[in-house]
């Protein structure tokens, strides 16, 4: 029988082909629904936090003084030229006034004192022998060449005098140049520096010079002194520096702070240490932020503020700023949180 012509046939035959592409889709993997995004809770960003505070700032100079003398001399070499036969001293050497501290050889000068010497003896026995005659005249000449024998004799041994550098005052050797036997000496030079070790100070140098500057005569100092505790007093600072043409002294005057101990104790030698601490300014119930709040940008300055779960730039005045935090002039208040950078 022919299907072809024939309605009944021709529909069951239809339906088995839908069946059969129905089955062959069945047969084909499924695929999976995409997964969703798991929930995942934003991280809250930690802050260091610091506040506002009332306080006092405080602002100080601390370091490391260093006991000097106020009675200084340089020992140098004038009008004398030569080599150095012996240095008969070394630094932190206790001397008297007079004692050599370095001769130079004598060269012609020994002979030369004792040729005048000569002289003028030969001239004092000229002068005897001419009294014993009576003459007038010959007495003056005999009496102004003795008169020249004895300024000859006087000269050749300031000559060999000089010739020996001594101690033009009892005291500590404090320096003393690095020179030895042979050396051509310098005319004024210093060679040796005496100081005396019972008028002393003590001296702080800084190149801080705004800070130094502030530094007023007469303001107390807390001095420290192998755990000692004394009161000093300024009195000299860069802001009182008295006159000098000396360019060397004029630097170290322009960025030391000289301070008097009053009664010195035995522990403050010549050239020993002590920790000192200046108020230079202090200012009382101000605001206070730590620097670490500060920030910069431009010429300006400002905090993070942090209020809530916000935070907000806010510009501010500073004053004061010292060890113990920042003294705000304008634009914060007592207890607002601040972000530190």
């Amino acid at each position: 029988m022919s299907i072809k012509g024939n309605p009944f046939w021709a529909r069951k035959l239809l339906a088995v082909l839908v069946v059969a592409a129905c089955s062959g889709c069945s047969l084909l993997p499924q695929e999976d629904e995409p997964l969703k995004p798991p929930l995942v809770k934003p991280v809250k960003e930690n802050y260091e936090i610091a506040e506002v505070k009332v306080g006092s700032a405080t602002k100080r100079i601390t370091g490391v003084a260093t006991v000097e003398s106020t009675n200084v001399k340089n020992h140098e070499f004038t009008g004398t030229t030569g080599k150095i036969q012996e240095v008969l001293v070394v630094k932190d050497m206790t001397v008297k006034k007079g004692d050599p501290l370095i001769i130079l050889d004598a060269g012609d000068s020994a002979i030369v004192l004792k040729e005048k010497q000569r002289d003028y003896e030969q001239a004092k026995y000229n002068l005897d022998q001419a009294k014993l005659t009576q003459d007038p005249n010959k007495m003056k000449i005999r009496v102004m060449e003795m008169d020249i024998a004895e300024l000859r004799l006087s000269d050749a041994r300031k000559a060999l005098e000089g010739k020996t550098m001594r101690a033009q005052m009892d005291g500590k050797v404090t320096f003393v140049e690095a020179s030895k036997p042979g050396d051509t000496i310098q005319q004024n030079k210093t060679y040796v520096i005496i100081s005396d070790p019972n008028s002393i100070r003590l001296a702080y140098s800084s190149g801080n010079t705004s800070d130094m500057l502030e530094v007023q005569v007469g303001v107390p100092v807390d001095v420290t002194v192998k755990g000692k505790k004394l009161t000093g007093t300024v009195v000299q600072s860069p802001s009182n520096t008295p006159a000098t043409d000396v360019k060397a002294l004029a630097d170290r005057y322009a960025k030391t702070v000289f301070i008097d101990v009053g009664s010195p104790i035995p522990e403050l030698t010549l050239g020993a240490t002590a920790d000192i601490n200046i108020v230079t300014r202090k200012k009382d119930n101000v605001l206070l932020v730590p620097q670490r709040a500060l920030a910069q940008y431009l010429g300006r300055n400002y905090v993070k503020v942090l209020d809530g779960d916000s935070i907000k730039e806010v510009d501010v005045e500073k004053g004061l700023e010292t060890a113990d935090g920042v003294e705000i002039v304008k634009g914060l208040k007592e207890g607002q949180k601040l972000i530190l950078q």
